[in-house]
């Protein structure tokens, strides 16, 4: 696929503003991130318990298809 580039230049009249501006565009995108990492991190950690969970669901469900087994093997079904 072929690349496409793109370049701009800007020009900004009252500087002290636009830095200002950018300066609270900067500490947005900040606050956003650590938001999503934060709800990252929260996920993460439920993901794990139902990992962990879903782990000893199916051990029960092994050890009690084992146990059914052998039952019917002693009762020569």
């Amino acid at each position: 696929m072929a690349e496409k580039r793109v370049s701009v230049r800007l020009s900004a009249t009252g500087g002290r503003q636009v830095k200002d501006a950018l300066r609270g565009v900067g500490e947005a995108g900040q606050q956003g991130f650590r938001r999503l990492s934060r709800e990252m991190e929260a996920a993460n950690r439920r993901l794990a318990r139902f990992a962990r969970q879903a782990t000893r669901i199916a051990r029960v469900v092994g050890a009690a298809a084992a146990a059914a087994g052998a039952a019917l093997i002693r009762s020569g079904l």
